[in-house]
């Protein structure tokens, strides 16, 4: 099966949890009405983070299932296999029209052309 079912039945499991009548357990996620392998019922019945990963459940949703069981970051991070979640490349912010790549002149302004001739 696609990671697809895995993900609908978390999203709907975490949408579920915000109705206050609901008294389903935060972390008894249902799954009747999905197409879904014995492997991966088993995974959500047990609330097995690191086959969710496994399996290429998106983190986002990982990271609402844990944060509503009231697991930080730190508790479930240990289960995904080393440097899963390393950033790879360079960030966004990181040098971006600033002095260190020359667009950013003395005068403080952003210039497209490239590098700045100081005068």
């Amino acid at each position: 099966m696609s990671s697809y079912q895995m993900q609908q039945a978390i999203f709907d499991h975490l949408r579920r949890l915000e109705d206050p009548a609901d008294t389903r357990r935060p972390d008894d996620v249902a799954v009747t009405g999905y197409e879904l392998t014995a492997e991966e019922r088993a995974a959500l019945r047990a609330g097995d983070v690191a086959a969710f990963y496994a399996r290429g459940v998106h983190p986002v949703l990982i990271n609402a299932y844990c944060r509503a069981n009231g697991w930080k970051r730190a508790d479930y991070r240990v289960l995904f296999p080393a440097g899963s979640d390393a950033v790879t490349g360079h960030p966004r912010w990181r040098g971006y029209g600033s002095r260190t790549d020359g667009r950013l002149g003395a005068d403080g302004r952003f210039h497209l052309s490239g590098a700045v001739r100081e005068a």
